[in-house]
């Protein structure tokens, strides 16, 4: 074989070795929001030595954050390489020393982190872990879970394709409920406080419930509206056991992911949106990718001229690399926008919730022609700042239903509707689900009692009972 054709080949083969090497590295730095991108730059610039950035003149889009975050030496670059043979020597070098853990490491640890170090110690199947993160994803800063189960099992459908049941989450939950802190992945006040008394040990005499659990169990409402005269009186106790019962209440952390410090919830609080729409002054849609303050990446020109290098050559071609996924993570967030606009326009010209229409990412994934795991990274951690707010990608994703017609809407369009149903209810007199079952029909969705309990307790929004004034 002529050597021009042997070159032509060797050529060939390492383009493609490097393309599919910027591919994967591209998959790993989309699922990245803005602020772990700045993060992911900042420690590659600190472990390569040629690579060189400059301010970047998108700055004035970025809004500072001022929560905490992982810092350089906190980052593992050799987790964005999929085995150990294609980590560059100098990061084997560079982590093969003994690391010693401080008192200070904990406290810069989020508290998604922290949780998701306890999974690891979980003997749990590949479809149990992925239901498990999912809802540590979903706690709030106080560590419940607000979020009903037949939607977290929803979403788990929609955006993950793990076809679930509420009562499956609910026993992965279980799972939850041992984490520590004790009390974390409850779903309100009381589960919160039950989890606690159990896990504290109350259950002193085998085969009795302590008086404590009981309480909490069963006279939940009076513990509630402050009726200990009503608890004194059932359970027949004399002041100094009721005082006793309250001192034991007031012991349990009604706020259990607030133990984990100021620290740990800081940066999970704060959002950066990773794009931003706007209306332009002729009334159409601007689309802008929120740089932030990232800066403009290049290889040093005196590594150019040192290429025969080794050592130096495997630097400039990491460098190239990380500039090459970096600009085709661009690509893929924008297109992917591009075609959520192209979607939603009507809500984005309005900021009519009800102008939503029903989008899943295989709509996305099709549009775009990209693949659906691609399109699943991409807004599955990234906000876009809209004249309406700030939402996380996701949020435009809405699932369908029927009409009378049997035409497809919105579940945000019902969602709408039952909201303003309730809002001009008789409050001495409130709508029961059936009976708003009934005037959605009448407005022309097809929805059942069942289903109306459910968008209502997603809503966040009582019984007809609690309703009552």
């Amino acid at each position: 074989m002529p050597q021009t054709q042997v070159q032509q080949q060797k050529l060939t083969q390492e383009q493609i070795q490097l393309q599919t090497a910027m591919q994967v590295l591209a998959s790993k730095l989309v699922e990245l929001p803005l602020d772990g991108l700045r993060e992911r730059v900042e420690a590659e610039l600190a472990e390569n030595p040629y690579l060189e950035a400059s301010n970047s003149d998108s700055g004035d889009d970025y809004i500072q954050d001022e929560g905490g975050g992982t810092s350089v030496s906190d980052y593992d670059a050799r987790k964005d390489y999929s085995t150990e043979d294609d980590i560059p020597d100098y990061l084997l070098h560079q982590h093969s020393g003994t690391e010693t853990e401080s008192m200070d490491s904990a406290d810069t640890q989020s508290f998604y982190d922290q949780m998701m170090e306890q999974v690891a110690g979980c003997d749990l199947s590949e479809r149990e872990r992925h239901i498990l993160e999912y809802l540590i994803g979903n706690l709030g800063d106080d560590g419940l879970l607000a979020k009903p189960l037949f939607q977290i099992a929803d979403e788990l459908s929609i955006y993950h394709y793990l076809d679930t049941t509420p009562e499956e989450v609910e026993r992965v939950l279980h799972t939850l409920w041992r984490f520590d802190p004790p009390g974390v992945g409850a779903r309100n006040l009381q589960e919160c406080l039950i989890i606690q008394c159990k896990r504290k040990g109350y259950r002193s005499v085998p085969g009795h419930t302590p008086l404590l659990l009981k309480v909490l169990e069963r006279n939940w409402e009076e513990i509630s509206h402050n009726r200990w005269d009503l608890i004194q009186q059932k359970y027949k106790l004399s002041e100094q056991e009721v005082r006793l019962l309250r001192q034991e209440i007031r012991r349990l952390n009604p706020r259990p992911g607030s133990s984990m410090g100021e620290k740990a919830s800081s940066s999970e609080t704060h959002i950066t949106p990773d794009v931003i729409v706007g209306i332009d002054q002729e009334g159409g849609i601007e689309l802008t990718l929120n740089d932030g303050d990232m800066p403009t990446l290049s290889v040093s020109e005196d590594a150019m001229k040192m290429i025969d290098v080794d050592y130096v050559r495997d630097y400039v071609s990491r460098g190239k690399l990380f500039i090459g996924a970096i600009m085709q993570r661009r690509q893929t967030i924008m297109h992917t926008m591009q075609a959520i606009i192209k979607l939603q326009r009507k809500y984005l010209l309005t900021g009519d919730e009800t102008l939503l229409r029903p989008m899943r990412l295989e709509d996305i994934a099709r549009i775009t022609e990209q693949d659906l795991s691609t399109v699943s990274r991409v807004c599955n951690s990234k906000y876009v700042e809209t004249p309406y707010g700030t939402y996380p990608l996701r949020w435009f994703f809405t699932t369908q239903a029927r009409n009378i017609e049997n035409e497809d809407v919105s579940v945000k369009k019902i969602h709408q509707a039952l909201k303003e149903i309730i809002e001009q209810e008789d409050k001495s007199a409130p709508l029961k689900d059936d009976e708003l079952a009934l005037m959605l029909q009448q407005q022309g969705f097809d929805v059942a009692r069942r289903t109306v309990a459910k968008y209502r307790e997603h809503l966040g929004i009582p019984t007809s009972r609690m309703r009552k004034e």
